[in-house]
């Protein structure tokens, strides 16, 4: 599975995912301050799931509709590089199918809502 990391996820969190072997760009080297429906083009085109503290995210997927290849959103406090990597390695070793699915990522728990099943 692919990620892309948007501009709001530290680096040094994508840095250490890469170390873990988790294959993950980072929207800051890419292209920072791209519009938030570029970004969900962005990562559709390259098969790649969103991470994001982003909540605009959820408008654009659920009231505006747009296509998305799948979403993970962080609703997480601290928002430290440590809590951060903790979450999203309890949350990848789940083995969810975060393709075609927004998932939000919580404390004490990971919602799932398959976008295939909510827009049919």
């Amino acid at each position: 599975m692919k990620f892309l990391a948007d501009e709001n996820i530290p680096l040094e969190a994508v840095f250490a995912l890469k170390q873990e072997g988790v294959d993950v760009i980072s929207l800051s080297e890419l292209r920072p301050r791209l519009d938030d429906k570029d970004v969900l083009k962005m990562a559709n085109k390259e098969g790649r799931v969103l991470i994001t503290f982003d909540t605009d995210f959820g408008e654009l997927v659920f009231k505006q509709q747009l296509t998305s290849h799948g979403v993970i959103l962080l609703r997480i406090h601290p928002q430290t590089v440590e809590y951060i990597l903790s979450l999203l390695n309890k949350a990848l070793a789940m083995k969810i199918e975060f393709e075609k699915s927004f998932c939000v990522v919580e404390a004490n728990r990971i919602r799932i809502i398959p976008l295939n099943k909510y827009f049919t």
